[in-house]
């Protein structure tokens, strides 16, 4: 691992990173224009500056229930491959540093599948699990978005 800028947010009571790099913007919860016949954790999609982003729901992604776009809800735009897709999430809590000497490999058991997750970071708020989002969907998943 090496040291990494992260994005600190919260599904259900938990703690989650993710890398910086792939997040193009923060946005303010927008209800999402449901489309048919897309995963369940596929919530929708939003235009955002004229172009259609679809919203995944982290939280019903990792079966940790639904994220309601309210008050500190945010979405967190992150471009995957060639698309971009909008991360719903239940907060935002910072933009930090973590040195590689915080960051471990995940453990092998883990709730999430595997894939998802680049490691576990050591922050002062306590461990955080770090998701590798070019992972959370697989390439047929990204196929139908």
């Amino acid at each position: 691992m090496q040291d990494s800028k992260i994005i600190v947010f919260k599904l259900e009571n938990q703690l989650f990173a993710a890398d910086i790099l792939p997040i193009q913007e923060i946005l303010l919860p927008k209800e999402p224009v449901k489309v048919p016949n897309n995963p369940s954790f596929i919530e929708g999609v939003i235009d955002n500056r004229g172009q259609v982003i679809p919203v995944l729901d982290l939280k019903k992604r990792f079966g940790l229930g639904d994220t309601q776009l309210k008050k500190e809800a945010r979405l967190i735009v992150a471009e995957i491959g060639t698309k971009k897709i909008a991360f719903a999430v239940d907060a935002v809590l910072e933009i930090t540093n973590a040195e590689k000497q915080q960051i471990e490999k995940a453990p092998e058991m883990v709730k999430i599948n595997k894939e998802y997750i680049a490691g576990i970071v050591r922050l002062n708020t306590g461990l955080i699990v770090l998701l590798d989002l070019l992972k959370v969907l697989t390439v047929d998943e990204q196929d139908l978005i």
